[in-house]
């Protein structure tokens, strides 16, 4: 007999899934277990990816998606286990999980169900591993804010149960979806997953039909998994919010009846639409708060400059009229904006990409200028002065900024002072993804596996294992990445635990090249990986391309005398070249001997790579530059590398 078949609704997270199959086979031990993987017509190739490294997985591919609820009830009555465990695909369970949840299962015959400690991508415990059944006045405290004021609170943190210990086992009355182990001759008395709850809800009507059916549900703290998106999936979305107050309303209809329904609906309701709306402000901040604020700052320092200008020099306040002058400063600041923008500066290392943009768009502005009608051709001295303080600005908003809001505005640190855990060769693959997926991430060292004296101090190990807290400490780590195969899952969350929620925890499975983790619970996944999955083999990315560079060498062939002075490397045969669609504007660094392994397109004027003399580049690095720039193609990228190759040199 079967003792516990495993039951996993996938939908369009290929990578997560892998990795979470991977840990249940190596935490199948002695048991007899059998897989159910249901996909609800994924788009990312899940099923083929299942299909060939997975094969003994009973795989049920839907042709649409069907949802959570019906998705599990396909697999259930097939199921031939003792027990059924419904798990999320990203999650990472532990090598002794199964067999524990087991043991329990069978000491404990008046157990209906059963559901783990759960932490997230940081090692901090998930509240939702452990709940009560919603009521009116424990939504109230937890939509209020009240639970977390008062988290041990039995009255205003009741929702989570956060009066009960999380590291011992209680009886509770909801599990979480991600993580249900169902005892399978429940299901006469209990039934199936209830359909009509598409997404949410499932969990918390399901739990509540078990303890109405007698059975009781206890949450086991013995063993812990990882779930790398927590509680959340995008909700701050409308959309979330419509799909979260549906199912919650199905429930209040279902279980509380008439009276009880609108004021608890409407708190719900209330409270999620509010999260939902802060949410997508807060986003609009954060993605253009500093562009507004470049834009006023600009317009306001020509402004300030031109009525200096016209003091000071010409002794004459009403020497400019300003109905001339500030569309060009408005055009001007603009152009500063889109060059900041071109150069990352509102992404990555604000600071210097901000004052690199600033610079371009400054040369760009003087050459503009110097093709005006004399009329609007007011003083070189304005956009020079201009420039000048902008750049002061810059600076002074920015650190002003990162010293206020740190982080929130990406005015951090950039790169992440990163430790590497595990063996050379698996160290040696961690940097060589992180590369290709263009982290910006500092190499502070890698600690060996276990506590050899000898080898914990070779090449770029700079300790073992046991002197991982003391490294975080002394070297201001934000970011550990465990390998695993000689680490075991359950170490890893242990020390995921232990060792602080402000850094940043990965892991690498075992002989894979993927990089999985996530900065909290309520952030999506991270994944990084190897696998040739071309964003430039896709037509319409390649018939944005072509279209790009027909236009684009119209436009360069009507300012090729003002650009050939600019950029003397850049001969009129070019742009024939490209208009005749011989050649493409930007294409592969030509002496890579792996560019057969990449979609083949026309040789290119220009490449991504923007040094002079590459006969000094190691072949690797070739490759990786043009590996990435197939993987991540986009037009942008296409118009950032033309812009930096006729303007900026290439810097």
């Amino acid at each position: 007999m079967i003792d516990i078949s495993v039951i996993i609704v996938n939908y369009n997270v290929r990578y997560f899934i892998e990795q979470c199959l991977i840990s249940v086979l190596k935490a199948k031990q002695n048991l007899n277990i059998e897989i159910i993987v249901v996909d609800n017509a994924s788009v990312d190739n899940s099923v083929s990816v299942i299909e060939s490294k997975f094969p003994s997985v009973h795989l049920i591919a839907n042709k649409e998606n069907v949802g959570f609820a019906k998705a599990n009830n396909q697999a259930i009555k097939i199921a031939r286990g003792k027990y059924f465990l419904l798990l999320n695909p990203d999650t990472l369970v532990e090598e002794d999980t199964l067999i524990k949840i087991y043991d329990f299962m069978e000491k404990n015959p008046d157990a209906g169900a059963l559901g783990v400690k759960m932490i997230d991508g940081e090692g901090k415990f998930l509240p939702e591993s452990k709940r009560s059944v919603p009521t009116i006045t424990s939504s109230l405290f937890r939509f209020s804010g009240l639970s977390k004021l008062f988290p041990k609170s039995k009255i205003f943190n009741k929702y989570n149960l956060g009066y009960l210990d999380e590291n011992e086992i209680h009886e509770i009355d909801v599990l979480s979806g991600a993580f249900m182990c169902i005892r399978t001759d429940i299901l006469p008395q209990v039934g199936y997953l209830d359909e009509a709850f598409f997404m949410y809800g499932e969990d918390i009507d399901y739990s509540y039909r078990i303890r109405k059916a007698g059975f009781k549900i206890y949450y086991f703290p013995k063993t812990t998994i990882v779930h790398f998106k927590g509680e959340s999936t995008k909700k701050s979305s409308v959309k979330y919010h419509n799909i979260f107050y549906k199912a919650m309303a199905i429930f209040a209809k279902k279980h509380y009846g008439g009276k009880t329904i609108n004021p608890l609906l409407w708190i719900i309701n209330i409270a999620v639409f509010g999260l939902a709306v802060s949410s997508y402000f807060n986003k609009l901040l954060r993605n253009y708060f500093l562009p507004i604020l470049d834009a006023i700052s600009f317009f306001t320092v020509f402004i300030l400059i031109q009525e200096f200008w016209a003091n000071y020099h010409f002794q004459d306040p009403g020497y400019y009229d300003l109905k001339k002058t500030g569309y060009l400063y408005a055009g001007f600041s603009l152009l500063w904006i889109l060059s900041i923008a071109l150069n990352k500066g509102y992404k990555k290392k604000l600071l210097t990409n901000s004052l690199k943009g600033l610079i371009i768009g400054s040369f760009i502005i003087l050459v503009f200028y110097s093709l005006l009608p004399e009329e609007y051709r007011f003083s070189r001295a304005i956009i020079l002065m201009g420039s000048l303080i902008s750049m002061v600005v810059v600076i002074f908003t920015r650190s002003l900024l990162k010293l206020l809001f740190p982080g929130v505005f990406g005015l951090g640190d950039s790169k992440r002072r990163t430790v590497i855990v595990g063996e050379a060769n698996s160290v040696d693959r961690v940097k060589r993804i992180m590369d290709i997926n263009g982290v910006d991430y500092e190499f502070v060292g890698a600690l060996y596996p276990h506590n050899d004296e000898q080898k914990a101090f070779e090449g770029e190990f700079i300790a073992g294992i046991s002197s991982l807290d003391s490294i975080i400490e002394n070297f201001g780590v934000d970011e550990v990445i465990f390998c695993l195969g000689i680490i075991e899952m359950s170490d890893v969350v242990d020390r995921m635990s232990k060792i602080g929620h402000k850094v940043k925890v990965k892991i690498v499975p075992d002989e894979k090249s993927a990089i999985i983790g996530s900065s909290g619970r309520n952030s999506r996944g991270e994944f990084y990986d190897l696998d040739m999955d071309f964003n430039l083999s896709k037509s319409k990315n390649r018939i944005l391309k072509y279209s790009f560079d027909f236009f684009s060498a119209i436009i360069i062939l009507i300012l090729y005398p003002l650009l050939f002075i600019i950029n003397n490397k850049l001969k009129i045969k070019h742009i024939f070249e490209v208009l005749m669609m011989r050649k493409t504007w930007i294409s592969y660094i030509p002496n890579d001997k792996m560019i057969r392994e990449l979609p083949q397109i026309k040789k290119g004027i220009f490449s991504p790579s923007f040094k002079a003399d590459i006969s000094d580049v190691p072949d690797k690095d070739i490759h990786d530059l043009n590996l990435d720039y197939a993987r991540n193609y986009t037009i942008s990228n296409d118009i950032e590398y033309l812009f930096r190759h006729l303007f900026a040199g290439g810097r």
